[in-house]
Order: C-alpha cells, then structure tokens, then sequence
C-alpha cells in the first residue's frame, strides 16, 4: 500500500485576553512613568519662583491677587506645558510600538484589566495630581529659599520623599488589590497617584477611582492652601530678601 503523506498546518494565534502578570507589568510601568515625569516636571517650578522672588514680581502678584491665586496659576500653567511634553513623546511611543512587528499582540498582552481607554485617562488624572502635588510642594519649598543653592539643598529630602513614595507605590503594585500594602499605598496622598494608577491596570473596577480622585483633590487644595501661607508668613512679612538658613542663623544669634 503507498504511504500518504499528511503536511501541518501552523496558525498563529494571539491572546484574547491579558494575563495577571502583564497587567502588573502594565501597573509597574504606569508608577515609574508616572514618578519619573511629575519629579522631572514639578521642579521646574522652584527655579521660576527664586527669579519672581529676586525681582519682586511675586511680591506685586500677591498685593494684587491671594497668594493662592498665584500659586494655582502657576501651578496650571506649568501643567500645561508637562501636557504638551507628554502629548508629544507619548504620541511617538504609541507610533512606535503599532510600526513594531507584533505590536499588536504585545499590546494585547498588557491590556489593563480596566480597558485601555479608561486606563489612560486615569492615567491622566493622576499624573495631574501627582503634578499639582508635588509641584506645590516644591512652590512651598521655593518660596523659602533664598539662593538656588539652598533650593538645592530643600529640595533634596523631597526628591528622597517622593522616591520613598515610588517605592510603596511600586510594593502595593506587586503586592496585587486588596493587601494591607495596597491600601496603605491607595490611601496616603502623596502615594496615592502612582498606586491608584497601578490599581486600574490590575482591577476592573471604577468606583474607587473617583473616590482617590476626590481624596486627592482635597490634598492639592490643603497643599497649595499650605504653601501659600507658608510663602506669606516666611518671606512677605520677613522682608524677602533672606533666605531661610540665613534668617535660622540670625535668629540663633
């Protein structure tokens, strides 16, 4: 009898769905965005306040308008151009990875668990507020320095700060929803951002994203309230024109 052959067939098939451990990839790549752009974006606010301090420009502003007036100016504004930077360079990403053979089924792989649209609209909101808060703390920090050098060295326990924040932030990602980790991470302010972004990426649900979104409303507003009266009291009513650790000295004369 002759021998038939028989000849196989491959088809290539890609991923319905993601898997639990893309959508952590997914959450651990939102946090590092996320920190890296608010830590190289809100600084930029410390070096402009040190100028308008040094020509009595923010002196005029706040005879003319509440301290958090400006304060909130400035902060939206500087936004803004953080929008466009991220606009611009998240746009050439996502060029990138479509002209990537594959890039179809690698996106696939790390669809978030919420949906890739809500995902990056959140993603989104909370670097806004990440933004907001930090850069209102380094507004904060800024309107008591005196010289870029002692910006330099205020800066500095902040940077250490937020970096403390990326790295619980990034504990609750891995430690997955609902661990005491992840809560504590959900709900302290100034982590809040990068953990409830990692949360979209590995929970399907929506409700306590408008809840972090509000609770971290209310802090940008008390950060900025806080600045403000910080500025007002440190340098309006001081004169202005020394620097915190050279009034700290005179005082300790």
């Amino acid at each position: 009898p002759r021998a038939s052959l028989t000849r196989a067939t491959f088809e290539q098939s890609a991923r319905a769905a993601s898997s639990s451990s893309g959508q952590r990839q997914t959450g651990l790549a939102a946090i590092f965005v996320i920190f890296l752009l608010t830590l190289m974006l809100a600084g930029q606010s410390v070096s402009m306040l040190a100028e308008e301090k040094s020509n009595k420009v923010i002196e005029i502003l706040a005879a003319a308008v509440p301290l958090e007036a400006v304060f909130l100016g400035k902060l939206t504004g500087l936004f803004g151009v953080a929008l466009l930077f991220v606009g611009f360079w998240g746009g050439l990403a996502a060029l990138a990875l479509s002209a990537i053979p594959g890039g179809g089924a690698i996106a696939g792989a790390l669809q978030p668990a919420i949906g890739l649209g809500p995902f990056a609209v959140l993603c989104v909101i909370y670097f806004a507020m990440g933004y907001l808060l930090l850069g209102a703390v380094f507004l904060g920090v800024g309107a008591q320095a005196g010289s870029m050098r002692e910006i330099q060295m205020l800066s500095l326990p902040i940077t250490l700060f937020q970096m403390a924040m990326f790295g619980l932030a990034s504990a609750a990602a891995g430690a997955g929803p609902g661990s005491m980790v992840a809560t504590v991470g959900e709900v302290f302010p100034f982590s809040s951002p990068f953990a409830m972004a990692a949360k979209a990426a590995n929970d399907p649900a929506l409700w306590p994203h408008l809840l972090a979104i509000a609770w971290q409303g209310l802090w940008v507003s008390l950060t900025i309230a806080f600045s403000a009266r910080w500025f007002r009291r440190g340098v309006l009513k001081s004169g202005g024109r020394r620097g915190l650790f050279r009034r700290s000295a005179a005082a300790a004369d």
